[in-house]
Order: C-alpha cells, then sequence, then structure tokens
C-alpha cells in the first residue's frame, strides 16, 4: 500500500509547486536504454513496487522496527527519510563512479531531490500508519 501511494501522489500531484512527476524520469531513462515506451510505465510501477514490498519487510524486522524511535506514523516518516538520505547518498556516490541510472536520483536539482524526499516521506508514513505489530515484538 504504502509504495502504491508513494506512486499516486508523484503521479496526480505531478507540477504541483514545481514538484513531483518523478516517474517521468525513470520511464524516459529506460527508454532511452531501450525499453518500449507502452512498458516503460508498467515497469517502472512494478520496480518500485517490489522495491517498497521489500523495504517495507526490512521496516517490519523487529532488529530495525525497535531502534526506529516513536511510534505509527511518526516512526515511518523517519524510516522514510533516513531512508531517502540513504538512497541520495548511494546514488550520488554511484553516479560519480560511472552508474548512469543512478543518475536520476543523483539529480542535484533541488525540486527533484524535494520531490524525492517528500514521496519517501509519504511511504514512509503511510508504513508508519498500516504495520502495528504486537507488543509482544
Amino acid at each position: 500500500m504504502a509504495g502504491y501511494a508513494m506512486l499516486g501522489a508523484d503521479l496526480m500531484l505531478e507540477g504541483l509547486l514545481g514538484l513531483f512527476g518523478t516517474y517521468r524520469n525513470y520511464m524516459e531513462a529506460m527508454i532511452s536504454w531501450g525499453v518500449p515506451q507502452d512498458q516503460a510505465f508498467i515497469l517502472m510501477a512494478l520496480g518500485h513496487q517490489i522495491n517498497s514490498f521489500l523495504l517495507g519487510l526490512f521496516f517490519a524486522h523487529p532488529k530495525v522496527y525497535r531502534r526506529i524511535p516513536f511510534s505509527g506514523p511518526f516512526k515511518g516518516l523517519i524510516f522514510g527519510f533516513v531512508w531517502n538520505l540513504i538512497a541520495i547518498c548511494v546514488a550520488t556516490i554511484s553516479h560519480t563512479l560511472g552508474a548512469e541510472f543512478m543518475g536520476i536520483i543523483a539529480n542535484p536539482d533541488i525540486k527533484n531531490i524535494l520531490s524525492l524526499t517528500l514521496l519517501h516521506l509519504i511511504w514512509g508514513g503511510v508504513l508508519g500508519i498500516l504495520y502495528n505489530p504486537p507488543d509482544s515484538v
């Protein structure tokens, strides 16, 4: 659900205050690498859903979940923000070392960085709202 919320926000809020619409960057990169245009959106959405699911499992792991301060949506917001910082740092280093794909995330444009950060906060907030383990975890 968190991945759908993130993608939905990116699609529906595209252009708001000059932000969002980051999905287009991924699609343009895939098309430039030879992915047919009619398949680019499906592959981009599927890839983000797989990432969202796997990172949601990481968030829910008891060793990770217990170490994140606060509770509920605030715990998710912190996780989403930290993940965003990690993603931007790894992307910037990887892109600097030659990974072309990472240029999508490593884009130094402040609107791109702000859009990605807001989207990851939405993703993390939804994770925090939806995942409420029993107290025995």
